[in-house]
Formats: structure tokens, sequence, C-alpha cells
């Protein structure tokens, strides 16, 4: 198992139970002491963990109010890539796409259709896995990178210079992913990426928010848009949110479940 893999494995479990020892990353990874000890010992100097005695902890807080990338790429990836899955059925050639730099919609890259689309991002993360990705020997899409300052720790370029590339371009669709959805409302978890989501849908034809079940209900800190500015919803069908799906509806937006068991979708009738 390579380093990143490792890495996925501990935070899942971590997003599940706080402490993980050495004993029992062994017997969860199938990777030596001296591996796990040199795993825990990187993570913690990557801000993702809290080093202890004989083990880690889950960190709860990080300094500059955003939570690393690969933890929030560990949690709820099944239902994640479900999603991405889904989003990019919308998709047709030729269509040009923004894309942010959330773990959600980062699983696109998985899954692009074999034909010519154009994705401009501001993340670091996806723009370098799209532009190693080959069909037949050639690049799977033409993507275009904005400008701007590097926010630790989320691969996304943020602040002036990015607002300002991103004006420059027009796209069919653009694919969020948001940190809550209320009855009212869209969020996102950090207020300076929020201006950035922002810049893409004034520069969008259709507006497509990416979010699993657990930002369904969930206010968190900055308000991205009222609900009826997005055009499409794709989620992982929950029973307990079948309410809050019928007030996301009233207010215009097309609601896609995605069954994430059987990998399969049901969009509004």
């Amino acid at each position: 198992m390579i380093k990143q893999q490792r890495y996925a494995e501990i935070l899942a479990h971590l997003n599940e139970h706080e402490f993980l020892s050495v004993e029992d990353a062994v017997t969860l990874i199938a990777a030596s002491p001296a591996t796990i000890r040199r795993d825990f010992n990187d993570m913690a100097l990557e801000n993702l963990v809290d080093r202890t005695r004989g083990g880690i902890r889950r960190k709860k807080i990080w300094t500059n109010g955003m939570t690393p990338y690969a933890l929030r790429e560990a949690r709820h990836a099944k239902e994640k890539r479900a999603l991405a899955r889904k989003a990019v059925t919308l998709l047709r050639p030729g269509d040009v796409v923004m894309v942010d730099g959330g773990t959600t919609t980062f699983h696109i890259t998985d899954f692009l259709p074999n034909f010519p689309l154009r994705v401009i991002t501001n993340s670091l993360h996806l723009a370098s896995t799209l532009g190693e990705k080959r069909f037949g020997g050639k690049a799977a899409v033409d993507v275009f990178l904005s400008g701007g300052h590097l926010y630790p720790q989320s691969g996304q370029l943020i602040g002036p210079q990015a607002r300002a590339s991103i004006g420059q371009y027009y796209a069919n669709w653009v694919f969020l992913s948001v940190g809550g959805i209320d009855g009212e409302s869209f969020y996102y978890s950090n207020e300076l990426v929020v201006e950035t989501e922002q810049a893409m849908m004034e520069n969008a034809e259709k507006i497509v928010i990416l979010a699993d079940h657990s930002k369904i209900g969930v206010r968190a800190m900055c308000h991205l848009c009222d609900l009826d500015r997005a055009d499409i919803l794709i989620t992982d069908t929950r029973k307990e949110h079948e309410a809050m799906y019928e007030r996301i509806r009233e207010a215009g937006v097309e609601v896609i479940l995605v069954d994430v068991e059987n990998n399969a979708s049901k969009p509004d009738s």
C-alpha cells in the first residue's frame, strides 16, 4: 500500500474514532510498526493529526480555519465518488465546466467521459490530476487553472487574482462543493474560499451543487447563496432528509438523488 493510501485509511479511521494506536494501525493497514510510526510522525508534521504517546488523535482545530484536504477527502469518500459519477453525465461534447477545489468535485477526475471538454478550476489537485489523464495517448481535457494565492492545506487558489482570472471565462456548467444546506441557503465553511465560489457562479450558465448527506440540514459559517440560485443539487438519498429535499425543490432546484449502494440515481419527476 502506498503512502497516500495509508494516509486515507488512517484518516478514515479517525473520522469514526478519536484515537488510533500504532498496534491497531499495524493490523488495520498491514504495515510494519516502523512504517506506521513514520507515517504518524509525518502526518503530525503536516498538521493532519495530533501525535500522542503510542499513537495519534483526531485533530479538531486547524490554525487557518480549514480542515486539511487529506482529512476532508477521507470523509464519506464512497458517497462523494457516486455524486461525481452522476454529475459528469450532465456534460456534452464541447462543454466548458468550472470546478471548485472541493473534495467531492475532485472525484470527477475519475469519471470524465472521453470527448472534448474544457475544465476551468482553482484547484491544483484537480488540474494536476486531469493534466496527467490520457485517452488513446491524448490529453483527456483542456485544463485552465486560475491564478491567485495558494490557500494553505487546501490546494486552492483564492484572492483577487483568482476572481479576476475566473471572470475572464464563461462556462456551460459549474460544479461546486458546499459546507452545508438548510431550508434557505447553501453555505461554505471558509470566508476566503467562498468569494472564489461565487465568482464561478457568476460566470456559468448552470450551477450544480454536489453535497453528500452529511451536509443536508447543516449551516456552515459562510453564506454562499440562496437556494434558488442553484439549478441542480446532487446528493445521496437518505429517508430522514425527505422534507429537506422537498423544501429545496420548492425553491426551484432540481434534486437528483443517488443511491450509493446500488450506484444508481433518481432525478426529480
